[in-house]
């Protein structure tokens, strides 16, 4: 059996899981139990005393604010440069038109999006120590905040899926740039539809919460500002953890085949051409490994406290547990900038020609704008010199006597 047969028997297995886990989110919490309703979450906007958690409090700010501008600038900056590349250079960065790059382009947006809708309702929940002033405000800003979550899980895991199809293609045996043309799931425009795919099965994943099956959004009385919340007892949304889990199981297997299909050919010799290429694929597989790594390290330990019982928790370990796991978290958020920056020389020779192109038209127009001003200053002290010039003639044929 061939690596490339395992990895697309592995793809197809992973995509069917999707809609599988979809379906079991929405089901499961009409199977027979007792619901029973509690009135968590529906007070907004009430005012959070000071605790003897302040000096926490204030740590767990700073780490917000700092990912909050690292995860805002750079992957904006992610999201303007390597559009940018692809178009203007095209083959001068090959490898970044690749449909892979899409979906990183994609998990760059999620990021950006997360950043801007989650951080600043932290941060005000600190500085004004209230919630939204509205309760469907404050409702949609939870909603979207899980919402954008899920979608950036499931694009990392997709990226580990692409990735793995490219390296062990049968057809060009990923040294090829015409992969993307018969890869039957990535493929061409198929790419776009995938990252429609993600979002559709990212929002089945918190429906049972937004619809209040199982839960709802609102405000926390915490610090944590509006954010998901149990309501109901004996209704559980089983969407999310195994939404994470069968993430984690699937990108684990794609990279494990992926390096051991690495090691066995890590002698091959190709030729001059086709081992850049090589090269230039690796890099890419290195900067995806490390953003699943960190996925990992930043994930595991807060749902080990959501879902699990580690660490046990009591009722002042509990919110420190919250704060330290919810910092280390939020950093997927902010990191990926810094493993682009790091691993990939592709993906940093792009940020490096976007920022000197952008610093030359900058100031291409700004020495224009200096040549005008020189020029019209110029022609002014010109024009005051000619009439001088006019004015000491006029006086000087006023004093000939005929």
């Amino acid at each position: 059996m061939s690596f490339s047969f395992v990895i697309s028997l592995l793809s197809v297995m992973y995509l069917a899981s999707l809609p599988i886990i979809a379906i079991i989110t929405n089901v499961y919490p009409y199977l027979p139990g007792d619901a029973k309703y509690s009135e968590q979450g529906k007070a907004t906007n009430v005012t959070i005393a000071e605790t003897k958690h302040e000096g926490l409090m204030l740590g767990v700010l700073i780490n917000q604010f700092i990912i909050f501008i690292i995860g805002g600038l750079g992957n904006f900056l992610t999201l303007l440069a390597i559009p940018y590349v692809r178009l203007k250079y095209g083959m001068q960065f090959s490898i970044l038109q690749l449909n892979s790059v899409v979906l990183i382009l994609h998990l760059s947006m999620a990021d950006l999006m997360y950043a801007l809708i989650g951080f600043p309702n932290f941060m005000m929940v600190y500085f004004f120590r209230e919630g939204l002033n509205d309760d469907r405000l404050c409702y949609y800003a939870g909603v979207l905040r899980n919402l954008v979550a899920y979608v950036d899980f499931n694009t990392i895991a997709m990226i580990a899926c692409c990735v793995a199809k490219h390296n062990l293609c049968s057809t060009c045996k990923g040294a090829s740039l015409s992969h993307d043309k018969h890869d039957k799931i990535f493929g061409g425009k198929k790419v776009y539809l995938v990252c429609i795919l993600i979002w559709v099965v990212s929002f089945l994943t918190i429906l049972p919460d937004v619809m209040g099956v199982t839960g709802t959004f609102g405000w926390s009385n915490s610090p944590f500002g509006c954010e998901h919340m149990d309501r109901v007892e004996n209704r559980l949304n089983v969407g999310p953890f195994l939404s994470i889990i069968n993430n984690i199981v699937f990108m684990v297997i794609f990279y494990f085949v992926i390096i051991i299909h690495l090691y066995t050919n890590w002698k091959q010799v190709y030729g001059t051409d086709i081992l850049t290429y090589m090269n230039k694929v690796k890099s890419i597989s290195t900067t995806i490994a490390i953003l699943i790594i960190a996925y990992l390290v930043c994930l595991l330990p807060a749902v080990a406290f959501s879902f699990g019982n580690w660490p046990a928790k009591s009722e002042n370990s509990s919110y420190q547990t919250k704060a330290i796991f919810g910092s280390i978290y939020w950093w997927l958020y902010g990191v990926n900038f810094f493993i682009y920056l790091a691993t990939s020389l592709r993906i940093r020779e792009a940020y490096r020609q976007f920022v000197k192109d952008m610093w030359k038209k900058l100031f291409k127009k700004s020495d224009e704008n200096l040549k005008d001003s020189n020029t019209e200053s110029t022609n002014f002290w010109i024009g005051l010199r000619y009439l001088d010039q006019n004015a000491l003639h006029g006086d000087a044929s006023r004093n000939i006597k005929f």
